[in-house]
């Protein structure tokens, strides 16, 4: 005769164990959901890629990776014009990790689209001025300097 008794834990254990490994398979992982979000932005698809990049910051906001994924959410943004979310974006990166190697580029693409695109002159020179102040070394700060001297003089073009 089987004993019924002894054999009802171990089943048990197996659904539970079964039930975790489909859990586990269902969630995407870390690199996939990056991965995902870059491929629909090498082809233009923005809406997907916007989607994935919040996604992935959503679901893995301790990542190392996230400055990079903002970072790439704000030219997503910019590429499908839509400035103002680009700029917000470029601006939680510069804020949220400002001595990230993203940062400086983030500052400077902020101070750019509120001048060029948002049309926002003051915004921008606040911007450019504190674009300076944190990153005065960066590769942008010539062009940045130009930029600011342009919108304190806006009679003179500097070159």
């Amino acid at each position: 005769m089987v004993n019924r008794g002894s054999s009802f834990p171990v089943m048990l254990l197996l659904v539970a164990l079964l039930a975790l490994l489909i859990s586990c398979a269902k969630q995407p992982k870390e690199d996939e959901v990056l991965q995902e979000a870059i491929d629909a932005q090498k082809t233009d698809r923005f809406d997907d890629a916007i989607a994935s990049f919040q996604s992935f910051i959503k679901s893995f906001p301790k990542s190392p990776k996230v400055p990079e994924a903002l970072y790439a959410l704000g030219i997503v943004y910019q590429e499908k014009k839509d400035f103002r979310n680009a700029v917000a974006t470029f601006k939680r990166v510069v804020d949220d990790y400002p001595d990230h190697a993203t940062a400086s580029g983030a500052a400077y693409l902020r101070a750019m689209l509120l001048n060029e695109q948002l049309k926002d002159s003051s915004a921008a020179r606040t911007a450019y001025e504190e674009f300076l102040k944190r990153y005065p070394n960066a590769a942008m700060a010539g062009s940045a300097r130009i930029e600011l001297a342009n919108l304190l003089n806006p009679g003179k073009e500097k070159k």
